[in-house]
């Protein structure tokens, strides 16, 4: 017998008592069909009609956790990609919290009929990165330590902390919305892009592959408009940009597994490795302010990657688990 014909397990997921694991499943089975989408509206209607008690005496509790331990599914794979339309399909009004790191995803909370918001989440945490599809085709990469959130309902208008890469799936009639924590938009109806807006940078960067973006300030007034092969650098303390010509492949190499970069010093190179590498860096402030450093890493290890470095830095470093020190020498 499946484990969903009892309903033990959907009747424990609605009173939150299921693990991630078994999180993972359900959403699983409600998605896989019409007929599975029905029993889950109905088991939830039953369940907030508060008619436990009947349907309580018609299980075993003990023998249903028995068949689950002993039939338990292979759900223990983590996807590298989740396709938000498996959480649209549960219900337009559920609440589901999801953090991709390399896949991980788990339900927070079950809200049903209220009209309230379904937010989606999805979080890469640091030394890591994901790739994600929207509901509505569109595929956005996410860098390390980067939160992109949305509102399940109304999936072109989402909210990014962080590093991403958008390829939006183009639709006249409803243009992309992205937001950053400074209050900065861009807005696009179908392009390439790459977004880097790390709170606490001073700048956000937009820069143009493909397609045309706006880029809207703080008071919603169009700032600027870039084409393929442009770069806006948008103040956060001024609410300017300044456009400039750029290689755009350069700025988007990290969700292919490469980071570039040219005459960065080492004082702004550290919060890229760390993110890149998972790591927290102690950097000596004696260090040389006029050292520059010009590479691109591939497959480099942290310690591969400062070796290169002290070709033309005079430096010693120690790396203690996640943390490192850089000592001037």
């Amino acid at each position: 017998m499946d484990r969903f014909d009892d309903h033990t397990i959907l009747y424990r997921f609605l009173k939150k008592e299921t693990s991630e694991e078994e999180n993972r499943e359900i959403l699983d089975w409600v998605s896989a069909s019409e007929e599975n989408r029905d029993e889950f509206q109905k088991m939830h209607k039953i369940f907030l009609s508060g008619n436990l008690k009947q349907f309580h005496s018609e299980i075993d509790i003990d023998d249903a956790w028995n068949k689950l331990y002993n039939n338990l599914k292979k759900y223990r794979g983590k996807p590298k990609t989740i396709n938000p339309n498996l959480l649209l399909k549960v219900a337009a009004s559920v609440l589901i919290l999801v953090a991709v790191g390399f896949g991980s995803i788990w339900t927070n909370e079950h809200i049903f009929n209220g009209g309230k918001p379904a937010v989606v989440r999805f979080e890469a945490p640091a030394g890591e990165k994901s790739k994600i599809r929207l509901a509505d085709g569109s595929d956005v990469w996410i860098n390390s330590e980067t939160i992109l959130t949305y509102d399940a309902t109304n999936p072109r208008n989402v909210t990014v902390e962080g590093e991403a890469f958008f390829d939006i799936k183009k639709d006249v009639g409803k243009p992309f919305l992205v937001s950053a924590a400074s209050g900065m938009k861009v807005e696009v109806t179908g392009t390439r892009f790459n977004l880097r807006c790390y709170p606490g940078d001073p700048v956000v960067e937009t820069t143009l592959e493909e397609g045309q973006v706006a880029i809207i300030g703080e008071n919603s007034s169009r700032l600027a408009v870039l084409t393929p092969g442009q770069q806006a650098r948008y103040s956060t303390q001024r609410n300017k940009v300044d456009v400039k010509n750029v290689s755009p492949e350069l700025y988007s190499l990290w969700k292919n597994n490469e980071i570039n970069f040219s005459e960065v010093s080492f004082r702004d190179l550290v919060p890229q490795m760390e993110r890149w590498y998972g790591v927290l860096i102690r950097l000596d402030p004696e260090m040389n302010k006029e050292d520059r450093f010009t590479m691109t890493i591939k497959t480099e290890s942290l310690r591969e990657m400062l070796n290169m470095m002290k070709l033309t830095s005079n430096f010693d470093y120690e790396i203690d688990g996640s943390r490192v020190k850089i000592n001037s020498k």
